[in-house]
């Protein structure tokens, strides 16, 4: 096949809106003009083709000679695709070259006939060229290639996971079925058991009689059309003599060894006593789908590198994990219960410790005590372990935390009492860790990253969270990679979704420096040398950045509490690491006003030092919604740049984000001469529009070597910009201010830094 170039999905595929209209292809002027040169030789490029994409190569010189300027690309599961206006197209995009690859619209394993025309000016495009013939279309099914068009029946029925009451069918897809349907019924009866509108090309029949034949069949269903069926039969295994209710170590390892692989979502194990493993060789059961209750007992003496189960899609519940367990992850995804986990896990305690050490770790990797990854809810767990993860060199894409590494789903009522510890030279790439894109290193108490589907409650942190890098410098000093958003919290890291209710008592301390430690890492020449940390007393941050708005938005803080220390010592002196008692930095720096804090409390320390560049708040480092919050604890910063930024409410504000009923209180020491702002409430205001802070209150003792009365405050520290408009408190309720600045009582002349004010109006009163 001839090579082309091809050019990235975000460099060449513009979606066309505006042909998606009522009709794209009406004269307003321009339209189908015939006797324009139409494309030749579509091919479909299996080299430039992905699990997920579709490429496609195309001669475009006729059409260049005659003046297209781009081509546009449509992919269609419809069969009338001859169809001029066809108004099931699945994708439409344009592309200003010869070659293009499609994955807006289109998902692995569907169907889809393709077209391509040429556009010229004056809106006038060529005729449509197809992919085979507008007569006899080729199929291209994704991740697959081109293949046959027939609508038959369902090929290479076949069937896995046999057990005593379940097994597992699977079949090859039909193109273009939007469903099919799945029967069974045992040889000697003639009722079958009908399941219509299955979407996928598996179906798990379970609740089933042990040792019986079974007939089975499948058809595809395309609206009114259905194909002819496929038809096979599948014996269950005899029913099983195991003990289900464990009381010895024999029967735990029997069951991890030969039952839990087998077992259906209906068969329930227990333990009726503890059971001790000292000595004993125990293996990992690659996945388990039916229910273990420990009843409360305790499993003692388990010297492992794996977790429980390698995938779990069942229930575990009621089970202690004794002290005298140990585990050395040999594994990437780990968890001493599951490493991937799509189902529910209650009630477990862990008292082991999780050691984890390499001389590298390019992830992902997630590292936790109850399980790695989970899409399943986690509840009323506890984790009293130590979870101490050791790299030599260089540590990429990791989650560590108490009880769950990455968290697609709820976690409830958990509570991590193990001290987290996390040690490294440095960073140097982003890294997928499953659905979080350009992941970098995250930390919690409780949960690493939180991904879409997440939401927490009632979780409490009381053991230390420790991140600690020690040689930033060696991966800047020779790369462009910014390395922004390096996220870590009291209780999650990096979350996607509510966080409420959570308590956090234990310390949070992070660093991240210069192998010669105090030295700035600052820009050299056109080389941005960006290392930003997000650090917060319950969350660091945001879910991953690169993520869609809707993820952003969908992030809050509700009823949180802070009361543990917060330190730290970074040498990256370029950008703003943000730090607050409740969150680092919520979102984007973005107007998303789903991305919010109300109803927290941080009661802990926060002390800053090293070289680096921050904005510290108590509540937050950087901008977000801030609701019925307050700080009552003490912010210091021992070091730093001179242009960071500190607020007893938050560090930097802007984006219009509303501040309603907050208190900026505590006291701040400040043991360097800040240019980039200091104040009782916002250090530093962004420069744009904005009228909030109604009903706040400024109550918060001010220390610092010298007042700088341009840049310092006790409601705002210094203004970025004069060009918006920005006004706090207003004329009916203002903001109530007390304090003081080096002893010095709050009145009208230190209220703000003075630079770029000649804007904005702070409606306040002395109280």
């Amino acid at each position: 096949m001839k090579n082309y170039k091809i050019l990235t999905a975000a460099a060449c595929l513009i979606a066309l809106a505006a042909c998606r209209q009522e009709n794209p292809y009406q004269t307003v002027p321009g339209g189908l003009d015939s006797s324009k040169p139409a494309v030749t030789s579509f091919v479909y490029d299996d080299a430039a083709s992905g699990a997920k994409t579709a490429g496609f190569g195309w001669d475009a010189s006729k059409a260049d000679a005659a003046g297209a300027t781009s081509y546009t690309i449509e992919l269609t599961a419809d069969v009338s695709v001859d169809n001029p206006v066809n108004t099931s197209s699945v994708t439409i995009v344009e592309a200003p070259a010869t070659s293009a690859v499609v994955s807006k619209g289109i998902v692995a394993g569907g169907f889809y006939y393709a077209r391509i025309r040429a556009n010229y000016p004056g809106f006038y495009f060529s005729d449509w060229t197809y992919l085979g013939s507008a007569s006899s279309p080729m199929v291209v099914c994704v991740g697959q290639g081109v293949v046959a068009a027939d609508f038959g029946a369902p090929a290479n029925l076949k069937t896995s996971n046999v057990a005593e009451t379940s097994f597992k069918a699977s079949w090859d897809a039909v193109p273009f079925a939007t469903s099919y349907t799945f029967e069974y019924k045992p040889a000697s009866s003639g009722n079958w058991e009908v399941v219509p509108g299955i979407t996928a090309t598996t179906y798990e029949a379970e609740g089933l009689v042990g040792s019986t034949t079974y007939d089975i069949r499948v058809k595809a269903v395309k609206g009114d059309a259905e194909s002819d069926y496929t038809t096979g039969s599948v014996t269950t295994l005899e029913p099983s003599k195991f003990n289900a209710n464990m009381t010895k170590a024999s029967d735990f390892i029997e069951f991890l060894t030969s039952e839990a692989s087998l077992a259906s979502s209906t068969n329930e194990y227990t333990l009726e006593a503890d059971i001790d493993l000292t000595g004993e060789t125990v293996p990992s059961a690659e996945s388990f789908k039916g229910i273990l209750d420990g009843k409360g007992h305790t499993i003692k003496g388990l010297k492992s590198g794996k977790p429980l189960f390698t995938s779990l899609s069942g229930t575990v519940k009621n089970l202690v994990i004794d002290a005298s367990c140990e585990f050395a992850p040999e594994v990437a995804f780990f968890g001493v219960i599951a490493g991937e986990s799509s189902g529910t896990i209650s009630g477990v305690t862990n008292k082991a410790a999780v050691t984890y050490s390499a001389e590298s770790v390019p992830g992902p990797a997630l590292f936790a005590a109850i399980a790695g990854a989970s899409s399943g809810e986690i509840s009323d767990c506890i984790n009293e372990g130590a979870i101490t993860v050791t790299v030599e060199k260089v540590i990429d894409g990791t989650g560590v935390a108490g009880i769950v590494g990455y968290q697609a789903a709820a976690v409830n009522n958990c509570v991590n009492k193990g001290a987290i510890t996390v040690t490294a030279k440095y960073v140097d790439a982003k890294v997928a860790v499953l659905d979080a894109k350009d992941a970098l290193p995250t930390t919690g108490g409780v949960v690493g990253y939180g991904a879409p589907g997440f939401s927490m409650n009632g979780c409490d942190n009381y053991g230390t969270v420790s991140y600690k890098l020690s040689a930033i410098d060696t991966y800047l000093s020779d790369s462009t990679v910014n390395l922004n958003r390096n996220q870590h919290g009291g209780i999650v890291g990096s979350p996607c979704g509510s966080v409420s209710n959570c308590h956090n008592y234990g310390k949070v301390d992070i660093a991240a420096k210069h192998s010669t430690p105090g030295t700035a890492i600052l820009n050299e020449g056109s080389f941005k040398r960006e290392f930003i940390l997000c650090v917060g007393g319950i969350g660091g941050g945001d879910y991953q950045f690169t993520n869609t708005t809707d993820v952003f938005s969908n992030t809050s803080y509700i009823n949180c509490v802070n009361e543990g220390e917060i330190i730290v010592d970074s040498d990256a002196a370029q950008s703003n690491s943000a730090i607050g008692g409740i969150v680092g930095w919520p979102g984007q720096e973005k107007p998303l006003t789903g991305t919010s804090v109300n109803g927290c409390t941080n009661k802990g320390a926060i002390t800053g030092r090293g070289a680096m560049k921050c904005r510290i708040g108590g509540i937050e480092g950087g901008t977000g919604v801030i609701e019925n919050s307050e700080n009552q604890g003490v912010i210091t910063l021992e070091s730093g740049n001179v242009g960071s930024a500190i607020g007893a409410l938050c560090g930097f504000h802007s984006q219009g984000h509303a501040i309603t009923g907050c208190t900026g209180g505590g006291e701040i020491i400040c043991k360097v001469n800040l240019t980039g702002g200091l104040s009782g409430f916002i250090g530093n205001v962004g420069n744009v529009d904005h009228d909030t802070a109604t009903g706040c209150k400024v109550n918060c003792k001010i220390t610092v070597p010298e007042y700088n009365a341009k840049r310092m405050g006790m409601v705002v520290g210094y203004y970025n910009g004069s060009s918006k408009v920005v006004v706090l408190g207003s004329a009916t309720d203002p903001i109530q201010v007390s304090g003081s600045i080096n002893g010095v009582p709050a009145s009208a002349d230190n209220i703000y830094g003075t630079d770029n004010d000649s804007n904005h109006t702070i409606n306040y009163v002395i109280k």
